[in-house]
């Protein structure tokens, strides 16, 4: 393969935002199209050279073909999309009847959150994967966070050692997993890497109004019931905004549902909490809206060109293997 048609794959490769096996034929299919070509230019008596530039020419810029593709298959049916949206559905129900405490319900939800999380990535990790897999990353997280806290809450080191031991060992076991997960998510797409992170907002948002170590987890849990209702609000709005995030095929316009999302739980949260979500809540919340949303934007863009440095020898290589498999 020429130096010329591996980097006009190369940057065909880079533009596509497919699940890996759609990429994959798509890649092959543009390859052998354009291997074709060649051969009958250079049957014809024209150098190697000018054959692939004739038949690169001849093609078009991909970028147009690139972003066509994107937006037939990065659209989901009406039964993908509410799958997606399922996980948010689930959560609301969960303060919509007042289970939020009931370990059952609870710890039922997590698992079968968990599972479908593993199942979706081990099967071509579709678009509704992405929602499930925000959520099955979350316990890790509250655990983390739970260690620390109750290692700092015991007031000498002979009582936390083993707590300080465990986190040491935890930390970096999630910070891996964590790390290995979010890479290979912006390396296919940051806006799924912003939709893996929706649940955050309305967590962070609640727990700065409602102290929830306190009132969820203590005796009194007035604070929480008054709120569940527009607890259960904030997640059904999440799992509406999913649904349109799915169905739209324009990246803009997804973009735009997922920002729509951050401003809905700013305006549920402010609503409902009488005047205890001040400027400072408002600002740490509007911060967060902007992190998930420009954060995996600017780390997909240094990816990218980390990746770009190697991917003519891992490209030809591929289409190599891809064609072997055919």
């Amino acid at each position: 393969m020429s130096t010329g048609l591996k980097r006009y794959l190369a940057d065909g490769k880079a533009k596509l935002r497919l699940d890996p096996a759609s990429k994959r034929q798509t890649l092959y299919e543009l390859y052998t199209h354009l291997e074709d070509r060649v051969e009958e230019l250079e049957e014809a008596g024209i150098s190697e050279e000018e054959a692939t530039r004739m038949a690169m020419q001849s093609f078009g810029p991909l970028k147009p073909v690139a972003e066509e593709l994107n937006e037939v298959h990065n659209s989901s049916n009406w039964t993908q999309s509410i799958i997606a949206a399922l996980p948010h559905f689930l959560f609301s129900l969960l303060f919509a009847l007042h289970q939020w405490s009931n370990i059952v319900w609870l710890t039922s939800i997590l698992l079968c959150t968990i599972g479908v999380a593993i199942y979706g990535w081990y099967h071509n990790k579709p678009i509704w994967f992405f929602t499930w897999l925000g959520y099955a990353l979350l316990p890790l997280l509250v655990f983390g966070f739970f260690l620390l806290q109750h290692a700092l809450s015991l007031k000498t080191l002979s009582a936390s050692w083993w707590v300080w031991l465990l986190l040491v060992v935890y930390s970096p076991v999630f910070l891996w997993l964590f790390i290995q997960i979010v890479v290979q998510t912006l390396r296919r797409d940051w806006l799924l890497g912003s939709l893996m992170a929706l649940p955050i907002l309305p967590i962070v948002g609640w727990f700065m109004t409602a102290q929830w170590k306190d009132n969820l987890l203590g005796e009194d849990k007035d604070t929480i019931r008054n709120l569940a209702p527009w607890i259960a609000l904030s997640f059904l709005t999440l799992a509406g905004i999913v649904v349109l995030f799915n169905r739209l095929r324009r990246r803009r316009l997804k973009a735009g549902a997922l920002l729509v999302s951050g401003f809905a739980m700013v305006i549920l949260i402010a609503r409902s909490s009488s005047g205890n979500f001040g400027l400072a809540e408002t600002v740490i919340m509007a911060s967060l809206i902007l992190f998930l949303l420009l954060g995996p934007a600017l780390l997909e863009h240094r990816l990218a060109d980390h990746d770009a440095k190697s991917a003519d020898s891992l490209l030809e290589q591929n289409l190599h293997n891809w064609a072997r498999r055919s």
